[in-house]
């Protein structure tokens, strides 16, 4: 989730992948309810559950045109130009933090669920073997780099002078001058957020803090491989869906985010992810 040209070329387009759900069309007549609502998302889960949902017949008459993330296309350009109608990959902070970057005003259209951060490592199995000096790679944006420091601190690896409780925290001003003593001595090694999993291979890498889709892509499973996990109480990084201020009551978007919050979709996440996926509360 980096900043991107404003611009999103035709072949970037292309590159997304297409559903079985139809044609991709540009959806200018985003105001008729008659129309498909068109979603990027990423594959996993976000792609799982609005597949699900449809499968489960939750959405009633609203159709579904999904496409799935690829290459270096940003979903946001791709909601605020109007090329699609909402997209569902990210979690509030991020968006709250694109829209300054971008004099944007995309709106969360509901939130869905949790995907714990976690940390991962290939070469030490829990926390208190972290070594003198160690090496840990963290997401290259700046409001998941806060959330990983947040999580390192929880862990108790370094202290910081400020709390992810802080409810005036700005999560795009969070970087390591924030660590006030650090006695491991940890680096820190900035990675884009596809690219972590695979950090975890890479010799000169201890330790890499991974998103939980990006984790559960790359086979692992947040719940039992994490050596330290981000808990969901009071959790503000909940995944939404965003869309633009205009499509805020559409009926399509509505009903999209009811069926993402319906008991049926929360039984599905808890039973096929069993913990590394979590319903959002309330």
């Amino acid at each position: 989730m980096l900043s991107r040209r404003a611009a999103i070329s035709l072949t970037a387009l292309a590159a997304l992948s297409m559903s079985a759900c139809g044609a991709f069309q540009s959806n200018n007549g985003a105001s008729d309810p008659g129309a498909p609502l068109t979603v990027v998302a990423d594959a996993e889960p976000h792609s799982t559950l609005l597949k699900q949902i449809q499968k489960d017949g939750l959405l009633g008459d609203v159709k579904l045109q999904i496409r799935e993330i690829s290459g270096g296309v940003d979903p946001n350009q791709l909601v605020a130009s109007g090329d699609v109608d909402v997209n569902f990959f990210q979690h509030t902070p991020y968006l709250k933090n694109w829209n300054a970057e971008h004099k944007s005003d995309l709106i969360d259209a509901g939130a869905v669920h949790i995907e714990p951060l976690g940390l991962y490592s290939k070469k030490i199995n829990k926390v208190d073997d972290i070594p003198q000096n160690a090496n840990i790679a963290l997401p290259a944006d700046a409001t998941n780099q806060a959330r990983a420091l947040f999580l390192l601190a929880d862990a108790g690896l370094f202290t910081m002078d400020v709390k992810a409780t802080d409810p005036n925290v700005d999560y795009a001003k969070i970087t390591e001058k924030n660590i006030t003593a650090n006695p491991k001595q940890v680096t820190f090694t900035k990675i884009d957020r596809p690219q972590l999993f695979a950090s975890l291979s890479d010799p000169k890498i201890t330790l890499s803090v991974v998103n939980g889709n990006y984790a559960l892509e790359g086979g692992l499973n947040p719940g039992k491989d994490a050596l330290v996990l981000e808990k969901a109480a009071d959790n503000p990084y909940v995944n939404i869906l965003a869309t633009r201020p205009a499509l805020q009551k559409d009926p399509r978007v509505v009903k999209l985010a009811q069926a993402l919050r319906d008991p049926k979709t929360k039984t599905f996440i808890q039973d096929t992810y069993k913990g590394s996926v979590l319903p959002a509360q309330g």
